[in-house]
Formats: structure tokens, C-alpha cells, sequence
């Protein structure tokens, strides 16, 4: 992520599997709200103790209408929406995997959101493209956890989307 050299240490914690099944948990109990975020894993600089940036997921209700997210969001062509700021990115996929209803099969649609505790010295370009690469890369890793049809459609490799006009 922006600020976090290539040279220093980073960490990666958390628990992938359990989060895939606790969200398929919430999604056969008919659970879908906003307390139902599962934390996928959180990245640590070094021995700073404090995370320096948390991705987790949750079932979402709907996608946002185009063109009316906040204005701290950026909005670029990837999965059902994409939207990202500098210490904070958004991406929502559809999801039809058979782990879903008791192994009968259905479709969700997935939240997935990166958000940075610090402050990027970086352009604003560099920090939202790394914070999609990063909701990318754990979105697409989230999508084989929970047998998505076609990893939800995200592409095999992230290349930077087109931004899309407000």
C-alpha cells in the first residue's frame, strides 16, 4: 500500500478460511446487515503493533447508484462496482458459488472494503490504485474461498481499471 515501502517488513494476519465460512454462515442464516463484516486479514508494518490496514467483507443488499458515492471515492470499472478514495476502497461482487444455502447453491453479493489507518504521503493516484490492487487481490483470493462460479468474474490479474465519469 502507499507508504509502505517494498524494503520494509510487512505482516499479513488473519484467518481467510474462517472468514469465507462465516460469511456463508450469515448468508444461510438469512443474516445479510452491516454487523455481519467478517475481517478478512490486516497488514502490519513492521512491529508498529497497530495494523496499518484492515480488509474484510460483508453480504451486501445492494450496489451504490453510479455516480452518487461520496466525494472522497473515485468510481472505476471492476466487478459490480468499484470505489475508491486514499485511505479507503470498495468493491462489490456477485457471488454464485454452491457452498451457499446448505450446499444447495444461490447468489451474493459480496462487500468487499480495504481501509488505511494512516495518512499517505503518496499522489492520489498511486494510493487509490494500491488500495484496489489490494481489494483485488484479497477479493479474488476471497472468491476461491467461497467457490465462486468464475472467481465472481474478477480477472485473473489486476491491471488498473478505467475510471468512470461522475
Amino acid at each position: 500500500m502507499a507508504d509502505i515501502p517494498a524494503s520494509s517488513s510487512a505482516t499479513f494476519l488473519g484467518r481467510p478460511q474462517e472468514a469465507a465460512e462465516r460469511l456463508v454462515a450469515q448468508y444461510d442464516a438469512g443474516t445479510p446487515d452491516k454487523s455481519g463484516v467478517v475481517d478478512f486479514c490486516d497488514v502490519h508494518k513492521e512491529a508498529a503493533g497497530l495494523d496499518s490496514a484492515q480488509v474484510s467483507f460483508s453480504l451486501a443488499e445492494d450496489v451504490p447508484e453510479r455516480g452518487k458515492s461520496a466525494s472522497v471515492f473515485k468510481e472505476y470499472r471492476m466487478a459490480k462496482a468499484a470505489l475508491v478514495g486514499t485511505k479507503i476502497g470498495v468493491l462489490y461482487f456477485e457471488c454464485t458459488s454452491k457452498q451457499l444455502a446448505a450446499g444447495k447453491g444461490g447468489t451474493v453479493l459480496v462487500r468487499g472494503e480495504v481501509r488505511s489507518r494512516y495518512e499517505t504521503s503518496a499522489p492520489d493516484s498511486t494510493a487509490r490504485q494500491d488500495a484496489l490492487r489490494v481489494l483485488y487481490e484479497s477479493s479474488f483470493s476471497f472468491s476461491k474461498l467461497l467457490g465462486c462460479k468464475s472467481n465472481a468474474d474478477l480477472p485473473e490479474t489486476f491491471t488498473m481499471p478505467p475510471e468512470l465519469a461522475k
